[in-house]
């Protein structure tokens, strides 16, 4: 007989609700738009979803690089982050990776059913992380 382990299967193919969840990358990469080539950021989550243990499962968010005040990645980061930490470190270079990647907390998980799709997108709402000392 011969008997081997396989590895888990990834999976986005998430249900909705909060879940425990590691931020465990951060990644920059370009898409090219109707002016020329833009930086955008992926965030991507290891994800603790009850009845799943068997699988890997992930979700990710993707961003355009922005730190401008109103933008989608800021409004995401600050309750991260902290209200203060733009105004902070204004004018300074922080590394994005060391400070968001090992976080762990909650991750709010929601759908969009498109049309055309069978499956819906999964979309990663909000991420809280766990104060040390708190649960």
């Amino acid at each position: 007989m011969l008997n081997i382990e396989l590895e888990k299967e990834i999976t986005f193919d998430l249900p909705i609700g909060v879940h425990t969840a590691t931020l465990t990358q951060v990644k920059v990469f370009h898409k090219q738009a109707a002016k020329g080539k833009q930086d955008w950021i992926r965030l991507l989550w290891e994800v603790q979803v009850k009845g799943m243990e068997r699988l890997d499962c992930r979700a990710g968010r993707n961003f355009l690089l922005s730190f401008k005040s109103g933008s989608d990645l800021r409004n995401f980061l600050a309750p991260i982050l902290g209200q203060d930490f733009f105004k902070a470190n204004s004018a300074k270079t922080i590394d994005l990776e060391k400070l968001l990647v090992g976080s762990t907390g909650k991750v709010t998980l929601h759908h969009f059913c498109g049309a055309d799709y069978d499956k819906p997108l999964i979309i990663v709402e909000a991420f809280e992380p766990i104060q040390e000392g708190k649960d």
